[in-house]
């Protein structure tokens, strides 16, 4: 998969910073007002969070970009950065210089990792769509006597008239599993529950 740029732009973005230290508080707040996003201390409504990662600071309850700011590489301490799953990181002491990077890389990051989450998840219904297809045709080849592509069309022209997918009709068609359900214009009929 390609990456390509989401965000550029960061202006009215709601930047949290949990950072104790002032002076690079203060280079961090000077420049992210620069770059147009707004300070916040509330972490409801913040869009991109800062946190020390010196610190043993909570992740935040939703999923936003993170920036870690580095000050000892110990391995513990970029652990924390790769558990919280900091999508940036600043080295500190903290500079003007590298703020707007890594705001950039952290949007974007962000954006990519969600936009793989939903390709994941598409996938895994589609593949669960098509093992329940597959069930429905094996059910119809079953209990109708047809050949595999047979069962599909009659699955698929099944489906047409209901005005759903395939994949919504096998689920029904798998669903009701009885050996008097049709295939015509109307719902899977329930399972008799006195049949054996």
């Amino acid at each position: 998969m390609t990456g390509h740029v989401t965000r550029s732009n960061f202006r009215g973005a709601r930047a949290l910073i949990q950072l104790r230290d002032e002076a690079g508080s203060a280079v961090l707040v000077r420049t992210l007002e620069r770059l147009g996003l707004q300070i916040t201390t509330d972490p409801a409504e913040a869009e991109i969070v800062f946190f020390d990662a010196d610190e043993d600071v909570a992740a935040p309850a939703r999923d936003i970009p993170l920036v870690a700011l580095i000050g000892s590489e110990a391995p513990s301490r970029l652990g924390r950065v790769v558990r919280q799953r900091a999508s940036a990181w600043l080295m500190k002491p903290l500079r003007a210089t590298g703020i707007f990077t890594a705001v950039f890389v952290a949007f974007n990051e962000h954006a990519a990792r969600q936009r793989e989450a939903q390709e994941r998840e598409a996938l895994r219904r589609r593949a669960e769509g098509r093992r329940v297809v597959v069930k429905a045709i094996l059910q119809l080849m079953a209990k109708q006597g047809l050949s595999d592509d047979e069962a599909y069309r009659e699955l698929r022209a099944a489906s047409m008239r209901r005005r759903i997918s395939v994949e919504e009709f096998a689920a029904e068609l798998v669903a009701a599993s009885t050996s008097s359900m049709r295939l015509g214009g109307q719902p899977p009929q329930a399972r008799n529950n006195n049949q054996t």
